[in-house]
């Protein structure tokens, strides 16, 4: 029974009479996990609660327009009762608008103020079709909306939920779509807004860069690929690879419609470039970041299903020169000769999967900072991998320079003058093709160097 103990139109309502709304919950997130993340159970704890609940009578209690956290932190502190001001709101749009009213200045997400960008879509929807069918009758004269201004539907969202103009808007609204459709690239920018470390302006304009690739895109004609990562490309991920030196194999080396093969596919930069490109891709990982992304361990050899591909990108994890780990029992801890014979059967499986006439591109990089033997400068693991190609049958077509973009602090910089070293940036991508029969010969320089006999005649 509810007693008016309170102030007018507050009363201590139990708590089993009162039913969070199914609504808010849609919009905000289960409250049972915010309780924590800024000392509201504390100060409950410490001072009950300050600002009273608000609550709508229904005929087996109350339904909850506002005070969701309060609530989920009463019920964790025991308590019996919580102050409630019970306002008579009718069920439906009514009650929906109310409840985005009373979390007009809650700190919020990119994905909460997006569900609710959606909940007041749906409620404006009657409203702007009403206002669109008075102005086609009208003659001249418009029409308002039901708070008395006019103008666009986006644009009342936009002042609404606090998101500026209508032109931000409909970039939040499409890097939103984008994201809830399943775009993984999407979905990690929602990720980063809804961290607060990136920009609409920044995750939409992410979003628009993936045209380029169909729409305008020209190739450097040299053989020196000095481009940087590119966020509209594959998620972040430990090592990611620009999309530039992706797209521009994929334009070299193989044709609209191909096949290309990523077995070490990260954050999925070249399953995205591929389909930028018009590419089917296959893309593996041994630990999988994305969806898209299959489990295997290459190491083990290649799925039937990439059998005549033709292409295989490979950005393997460099031996020990990582900045952060990988996935668990990765090549990466391996000691060089580990290394050396990992090349040897990712080379031969390449081969193997690969029809005649297509290509690999294996992209490595010096070992120059960390676990150098004794007296060595740098390990040349593009010489490893010539090696590994050419040992396993492959003809070689291009080594192409794609330098790091080193990110040495300038203490690295300094110190690598005192001590008289060099930093490394050099990173080459090797392109070699299967030959078209066995009956193509290679170089006998070539086979010299990789120890392979020479193919007969």
């Amino acid at each position: 029974m509810i007693t008016l103990d309170a102030p007018a139109g507050v009363h201590h309502l139990p708590i089993e009479a009162i039913r969070p709304s199914r609504f808010s919950i849609s919009l905000y997130g289960d409250p049972d996990r915010e309780i924590d993340d800024d000392g509201l159970l504390d100060s409950i704890r410490q001072g009950g609660i300050l600002v009273p609940l608000v609550a709508a009578p229904e005929a087996d209690g109350f339904e909850l327009l506002s005070g969701h956290r309060r609530l989920a932190c009463a019920r964790r502190l025991g308590l019996e009762t919580v102050p409630c001001e019970v306002r008579a709101v009718p069920r439906g749009s009514s009650r929906r608008r109310a409840i985005l009213d009373y979390n007009r200045q809650r700190r919020k997400t990119f994905s909460q103020l997006m569900r609710e960008a959606d909940a007041l879509e749906a409620l404006l929807a009657p409203e702007a079709r009403r206002r669109r069918d008075a102005n086609l009758r009208s003659s001249g004269a418009e029409c308002r909306n039901s708070d008395g201004r006019s103008g666009r539907t986006d644009e009342t969202i936009a002042r609404a939920i606090g998101l500026g103009g209508k032109d931000l808007y409909r970039q939040a609204r499409a890097v939103w779509k984008a994201a809830t459709s399943g775009d993984s690239r999407a979905r990690s920018g929602l990720a980063q807004l809804d961290a607060g470390t990136k920009s609409v302006h920044a995750a939409y304009k992410d979003l628009r860069r993936r045209t380029r690739l169909t729409t305008g895109f020209r190739p450097t004609p040299y053989d020196v690929w000095a481009f940087r990562r590119d966020p509209a490309y594959g998620i972040p991920h430990p090592g990611s690879i620009p999309a530039g030196i992706v797209s521009h194999t994929l334009h070299y080396f193989t044709e609209p419609g191909a096949l290309v093969v990523d077995p070490m596919a990260g954050g999925g930069t070249t399953l995205d470039v591929c389909e930028a490109m018009g590419r089917r891709c296959l893309a593996y990982d041994l630990d999988p970041a994305r969806p898209e992304i299959r489990q295997l361990d290459v190491r083990h050899g290649f799925p039937l299903e990439t059998r005549e591909c033709d292409l295989v990108f490979c950005d393997p994890p460099y031996h020990t020169m990582l900045a952060e780990p990988y996935a668990a029992f990765g090549v990466e801890p391996e000691p060089l000769t580990g290394w050396v014979a990992f090349l040897n059967t990712l080379a031969t499986s390449a081969f193997a999967t690969l029809r005649p006439g297509g290509h690999i591109a294996l992209l490595l990089a010096n070992q120059t900072e960390k676990d150098l033997p004794a007296g060595v400068g740098y390990i040349d693991h593009g010489f490893l991998g010539y090696a590994a190609l050419t040992g396993a049958g492959f003809v070689p077509i291009r080594r192409i320079s794609c330098p790091m973009d080193g990110a040495y602090l300038p203490q690295h910089v300094e110190r690598a003058r005192r001590d008289g070293r060099l930093l490394g940036q050099v990173r080459d991508l090797l392109v070699m093709r299967k030959p078209f029969d066995k009956n193509e010969i290679q170089p006998d320089c070539l086979t010299q160097l990789s120890g392979s006999p020479p193919a007969s005649s």
